[in-house]
Order: C-alpha cells, then sequence, then structure tokens
C-alpha cells in the first residue's frame, strides 16, 4: 500500500507540474475512452479557513558566529522590544607563546564591531543616540545556552565601560573600556594566553546591552553588528625580556571577539500577554522572537477531517497535488508606504525540528520551502497577500491519525516567520546549495487579516481521490 502510494503521489505531483506548466495545446479528451472509469484520477479543489492566532516563538534559537543584535523598539502595537548579547573574546590561537613582556601597564583599551545592517521604524531616528552598556558575564558562551535566555545572575552588574558610549548608528561602534578590566587581561598567566579554551573559561564572555528609547516615547533602532568584525584593543607598556638594560617599550595587544566561537543573542518582549488562541478580526505579528501568526496543528486536523467526513472520504486515499496558504492584509493609501518598509519580504511556514546529534529542538522552514516551484511566501503587494506552499504539511495532516499527530504536535505545529534563504558554491564544480533557515535577526511589525475578517486566511488545495 504504501509503496503504491508514493508512487501514485508522484505520478500525480509531476502530472499537475506538467499540466501548470505547459504552453502547448492538445487534446486533452485523447486515449481518455481507453481508462476505466473506475481507474481515472479526478482533479479537484477545495479550500478551508486557517485558523491563526496568535503566539510567541519559544526557545528561539540564538547561537551564531557572526553577528549579533543589539538596540530596543518601543511601538504603540508591541510595546517596548529590547535586544542585548554576549559573546567570548580571546587572543588568536598561535603556535609560538604570546610573548607580553613583563610588568604589562595598561595605558587605554577599547573595542571596535562593525555595523552590517539598521532596522529603523522611523527614518528621522537612523541617527538616534543610543546609550550602550558593557558587562561581565559570569559564563562563557557555548552550545548548553544556545536559547535567548538572560537571567540576572548571568552576569556581574558593575559596567566596565567607561560610562559614555553613545551609538548614533554609524559603521563602527567603538566602547572604551575601564584601565582596570585591561590591567586584569594584561595579568593573565601564560598558560591563559596560550590557550583560548583556558582563557574564556577564566575571562568569560562579554555583556553588551542598550538601553531602551525614553519612557512616553516610540520608535528606536536596531543595529545587525559583525561579530567576525570585532577586537579588542589593549595598548600597554612593558619591561622585555629579550635583552638585559632595555628602556620601557609601548605595544597593542589585538583580541578578537567570538573567533571560532560563539555570540549569543537575547531579546525581550513587552507584547507577550497579547498572545490568544481567540479568532479575531486581524492578527498582529512581530519579529525575531515576537508575536507570530500561529496555527494550532489540533485544529487545523479537525478541519480537514470535518471536510474528509462530510465528503464520505477515506482520508488514506486522499491525494495531495498542492496545498497553498494565502495571509492577506489589508491596505489603503495611507498604509501602502508602512507595508512597503515594515512588513518582511516572505511569511513562511516554520516547525520545531529535533537536533538527535545533539538533543534540542530548533526552529527550521517546512521542507515546501526546497521545491523549485515554491513561492517562499513572498509578500505580493498588488494582491495584498502572502502566499506559498504547504502541500507536504497538509497530506501529513490528512493521512495520519489524530491521535499520532497530537502525539507529536510540535512537529506540526506553525509559526509564519520570515526565512531567510543562502546559497554557496563550489569552486571546483558549477553547482551551488540553497539553504533555508529561520530569520532570528529582522525586527518588523505587521498586521494581517484574522478568521474573522471578510477576507480570511485561507488553504487551498488541489486534490485526488485514489480508486479501490
Amino acid at each position: 500500500m504504501h509503496s503504491f502510494f508514493k508512487a501514485a503521489a508522484l505520478t500525480f505531483a509531476i502530472s499537475i507540474s506538467f499540466f501548470a506548466s505547459s504552453c502547448i495545446e492538445v487534446d486533452k479528451t485523447l486515449g481518455a475512452g481507453n481508462i476505466p472509469d473506475d481507474q481515472a484520477l479526478v482533479l479537484k479543489t477545495a479550500s478551508f479557513h486557517l485558523p491563526l492566532q496568535t503566539k510567541m516563538m519559544d526557545s528561539l534559537q540564538a547561537l551564531t558566529t557572526s553577528y549579533a543584535v543589539l538596540g530596543a523598539f518601543r511601538t504603540p502595537e508591541f510595546g517596548l522590544a529590547q535586544f542585548c548579547f554576549a559573546t567570548n573574546y580571546a587572543p588568536y590561537y598561535t603556535q609560538k607563546k604570546i610573548n607580553l613582556g613583563n610588568d604589562r601597564k595598561i595605558k587605554e583599551i577599547y573595542l571596535t564591531i562593525q555595523r552590517t545592517s539598521t532596522t529603523v521604524m522611523d527614518q528621522s531616528q537612523k541617527s538616534l543616540p543610543q546609550n550602550i552598556r558593557v558587562y561581565r558575564m559570569n559564563r562563557s558562551v557555548d552550545t548548553t545556552s544556545r536559547f535567548g535566555y538572560l537571567k540576572d545572575s548571568d552576569y556581574n552588574h558593575t559596567q566596565i565601560d567607561t560610562g559614555s558610549v553613545v551609538y548614533t548608528g554609524g559603521d563602527t561602534l567603538r566602547i572604551w573600556l575601564k584601565n582596570s578590566f585591561g590591567q586584569q587581561i594584561l595579568n593573565a598567566s601564560q598558560l591563559e594566553l596560550d590557550s583560548s579554551r583556558i582563557f574564556m573559561d577564566k575571562f568569560k564572555a562579554l555583556l553588551f546591552t542598550c538601553d531602551p528609547p525614553e519612557d512616553g516615547t516610540n520608535g528606536g533602532r536596531l543595529n545587525i553588528l559583525s561579530t567576525t568584525n570585532a577586537y579588542i584593543n589593549i595598548t600597554f607598556s612593558f619591561q622585555p625580556t629579550w635583552k638585559s638594560g632595555l628602556a620601557r617599550k609601548d605595544s597593542v595587544f589585538v583580541i578578537p571577539l567570538a573567533d571560532n566561537t560563539y555570540t549569543q543573542n537575547f531579546s525581550t518582549y513587552e507584547s507577550k500577554p497579547q498572545e490568544s488562541t481567540a479568532a479575531k478580526e486581524y492578527v498582529m505579528v512581530e519579529g525575531i522572537g515576537g508575536l507570530k501568526a500561529y496555527v494550532d496543528p489540533m485544529v487545523l486536523k479537525d478541519t480537514l477531517d470535518r471536510w474528509v467526513a462530510k465528503q464520505g472520504y477515506d482520508p488514506k486515499k486522499i491525494l495531495i497535488g498542492k496545498a497553498t496558504y494565502k495571509l492577506p492584509f489589508v491596505t489603503d493609501n495611507s498604509t501602502v508606504s508602512s507595508v512597503n518598509y515594515y512588513y518582511p519580504a516572505n511569511l513562511y511556514p516554520n516547525n520545531k525540528e529535533w537536533d538527535t546529534k545533539s538533543s534540542f529542538y530548533y526552529y527550521a522552514p517546512l521542507e515546501d520551502v526546497y521545491a523549485t516551484s515554491n513561492n517562499a511566501g513572498d509578500i505580493n503587494r498588488s494582491l495584498s497577500c502572502y502566499m506559498g506552499d504547504i502541500s507536504s504539511m497538509i497530506q501529513k495532516l490528512v493521512i495520519n491519525d489524530r491521535a499520532d499527530i497530537q502525539s507529536s504536535w510540535k512537529k506540526y505545529a506553525i509559526w509564519f516567520s520570515p526565512v531567510n534563504k543562502s546559497t554557496s558554491s563550489n569552486i571546483y564544480s558549477t553547482s551551488s546549495t540553497t539553504s533555508y533557515s529561520t530569520d532570528a535577526s529582522s525586527y518588523f511589525i505587521g498586521k494581517l487579516n484574522g478568521p474573522l475578517h471578510a477576507n480570511y486566511p485561507r488553504v487551498e488545495i488541489i486534490y485526488a481521490v485514489m480508486n479501490d
């Protein structure tokens, strides 16, 4: 039964693809008389309400090796959202021992981080002054702390910056640190200087935070920083050891941040109380780990089961050729510009996948995103709608038993969130590989039509029913 089902599904999918792409006129009745009526697959269509709810992503993966998210927003829709990060730092690995001489004395210490992009809700706030603060973590960043939770006990609440760091969104963020902190690094033992792991175990990570906008004001700025272009620079004097009688010399000790290690992004949201399972006219959506349009798999399963029962079908014999979701939103002349600027470029279904190697859940786009003909939830501004393919998910919800879905609901629950697309090429051939991941660095706000709206979110399917 399984082999026949897969073969039939494949043939059906290929047929759908051919009919959709062919532009050659053919006589579609040719040979029809040779197919027995009880063997012909008849294509049908159906449409269902998509039961959108409002829910936050929990345990959004926050470990990266390349970027950091820093900033804060306050909006009338969601209140305050704050973003900070922690990152390791350690001397460059070298085969030779690091020789910093004797009697090292700090002169000055500062760090620099390159900015890669900026998000603002108001262009007039692109150069908004932001107070940046730096603290010492009580732990280093590693894979045991992969999610975005920051506890008060995670860091020492005494700042190590000089207290005068005002960032206006320039290409480089420069932060002057206290000399006492730099002197502690210079006092590191030879073993700590020669081993990144031992150094990080001793000195832990650094935490970077940003003050929120003033009370009663809206707006803010989000800065995406490159931790692969971030360095601590220590200017110090020392007594040379390679020859006696030499005068003291000055030198610079450069320590990279997040070199061959991790950065952990943290975020908090005041919008959490807006989570709701109730059907509404509108569904508000928010970026990164904020509020999302969410589909409870059991509610969608019940919707599909009622349709199957009403039609008198055997669910095991239903073949889904195409399932397209549509998430409409309303625009008018006053909101078109805000849609162009604030709304994300795509909204695609993400669910929780289990990493058997590392034993943790992570968010990932549905496998349908890799279908070559699929629109990966791109926004259609002319139709005021997001559209994408979820054929495999609908197929699973139709044919699988309710108890099986309920026991593994994480695999079927859907959070609509932007996805990133990246393509890597092989320098030795013309082949390339495209991968998709949940976007954990883009902040946005949006307003989708909810289940109670006249133009409600829906799933439209093309299907056939196998004969005995």
